[in-house]
């Protein structure tokens, strides 16, 4: 009888041990990732803050620099939110190109892929030189501007870019999107861009439009893709690669004025030259001031 009271006893242990270990081993669990996912967090968070605030005033990328007048850290747990006040991106050269923009915002997830998602808000203003060193700027209101960026083996391979309810003095427009695809079969990067109710002052509400278009010999924007080449430098060496940007369709409401064939090229004096055949309107040239 004392040997199966014993026994009783061992089993009975045993038993609330197995429960215990039940009952807390998940809790221990759970209490683990949680305090690894904060470390990883608070390890990211730093490492970026750090990162960020030693680029503020100077070049993120070879003629290319960032400026801005405030920013916040957050998002704990799994993301990295950065929102900057008073942002300004400056690209070098004659032309001096300037993106500002009130509101900015990067998001990042602290693990896994390269995408990040960045989104603007506020007043955009972009300002250049033109040929006379004469300012010049378009500023629009968005109700929103959101978009994301992919990298792949260091280098951007994707970009999404959305615009809802563009307003300005120049031009107004309902919704825009802009997409770059590296497109590894054909060495070019895809551009697709579509809107709806476009309106110019003056001129009839565009409906509907949509752009596709390419970008040839991709191989030479490399540096430029990947941060590390200055833009001027990229530039010359695509347009030495015999580079150019071909219209491949577009479709508007009306059909009838639908572009067949176009194509731009970069000249020797670095000015954008372009020639476009439509069916309704015949051919038609472009060309734009020097861009560096």
């Amino acid at each position: 009888m004392r040997g199966l009271r014993l026994f009783a006893l061992r089993v009975n242990g045993a038993m609330r041990y197995s429960s215990r270990v039940f009952l807390y081993g998940p809790i221990c669990l759970f209490v683990l990732l949680v305090v690894g996912v904060g470390v990883q967090w608070f390890r990211a968070a730093d490492a970026w803050t750090r990162q960020v605030d030693a680029l503020n005033g100077r070049e993120i990328a070879p003629g290319i620099t960032l400026h801005y007048g405030e920013r916040q850290i957050g998002g704990f747990p799994f993301r990295v939110d950065t929102t900057f006040k008073d942002f300004r991106l400056s690209f070098a050269g004659p032309r001096a190109f300037k993106w500002h923009s009130e509101g900015f915002a990067l998001h990042r997830l602290t693990y896994g892929n390269g995408k990040i998602v960045f989104e603007a808000g506020g007043k955009q203003t972009v300002s250049w030189l033109d040929s006379a060193a004469k300012l010049q700027s378009f500023a629009f209101l968005p109700g929103s501007v959101r978009g994301d960026a992919i990298t792949d083996d260091g280098r951007l391979s994707r970009t999404d870019i959305v615009l809802v309810a563009l307003a300005s003095p120049t031009l107004r427009a309902a919704h825009l999107e802009f997409h770059l695809r590296h497109n590894p079969k054909l060495d070019a990067l895809d551009l697709i861009m579509f809107g709806d109710d476009i309106t110019v002052p003056g001129q009839s509400a565009l409906k509907s439009a949509r752009i596709e278009a390419r970008i040839t010999m991709a191989q030479f924007l490399k540096g430029l893709l990947s941060g590390n080449a200055d833009w001027r430098t990229v530039l010359e060496a695509w347009r030495g690669g015999e580079g150019r940007v071909e219209l491949v369709s577009v479709q508007t409401k009306d059909k009838a004025a639908a572009t067949t064939k176009g194509r731009m090229t970069l000249d020797s004096e670095h000015a954008l030259n372009g020639r476009f055949e439509q069916k309704a309107f015949g051919v038609t040239q472009f060309e734009s001031a020097p861009l560096y």
